[in-house]
């Protein structure tokens, strides 16, 4: 592995070479960068909002915790035992790739977003689907809130073949037997092309 340091605007830029990864990052200021906003996809391999946003360039990294957000699936100590610890070998496997995880503690996903734009001076941001119902309603709010404000924003499947609303028969409605759901997945195309390590 191999970097190079450099310094603009006050704000040190790391740029580290490491398994065909390039990243350059910028630590909560300015420059035109890309937040990548993790959720539940805690890892720096096979996650394709990831390796879109390093292509895109200088990346901040971050994950917010807002439980209350859940609702009836509030996470409990299990749950709370995992993220802790998924979240700090994430850190430590993106600090050996020259940046680190921003992480915030919110009640609102959503603002907490915003104000981490406005404090990177980001342009873009860039995060994989979740499909339950209450991330469905948060992210959809999140992308008409963001845009609204000019921000690009990206989102990727990172955990499906094909995403549910892309199955369906012929008359553009989803099946009703699991036999015909999977004789159409069979007859589809392998859409996968993100590669495990992003290049820029």
């Amino acid at each position: 592995m191999s970097s190079s340091h450099r310094e603009r605007g006050g704000v040190n830029i790391v740029k580290v070479r490491n398994r065909g990864w390039v990243w350059k990052s910028w630590e909560m200021s300015g420059g035109g960068c890309s937040i990548v906003w993790f959720r539940r996809d805690l890892r720096v391999e096979d996650n394709p909002a990831l390796a879109a946003g390093v292509r895109a360039g200088s990346v901040v990294t971050v994950f917010i915790w807002a439980p209350e957000e859940e609702g009836h699936f509030y996470p409990g100590r299990v749950s709370r035992w995992w993220l802790k610890h998924s979240l700090a070998h994430l850190d430590s496997s993106l600090r050996r790739l020259g940046t680190s995880l921003i992480t915030k503690r919110s009640t609102d996903t959503v603002s907490t977003l915003l104000e981490v734009v406005k404090s990177t001076g980001a342009t873009q941001i860039f995060f994989n689907h979740l499909y339950d119902p209450v991330s469905l309603v948060r992210d959809h709010k999140a992308k008409e809130v963001l845009t609204a404000q000019g921000i690009a924003v990206h989102s990727f499947n990172a955990d499906l073949l094909y995403e549910p609303w892309e199955v369906n028969d012929d008359h553009g409605h989803p099946f009703t037997t699991f036999v015909a759901f999977w004789e159409r997945c069979l007859s589809m195309p392998d859409v996968r092309d993100s590669p495990l390590c992003p290049h820029n």
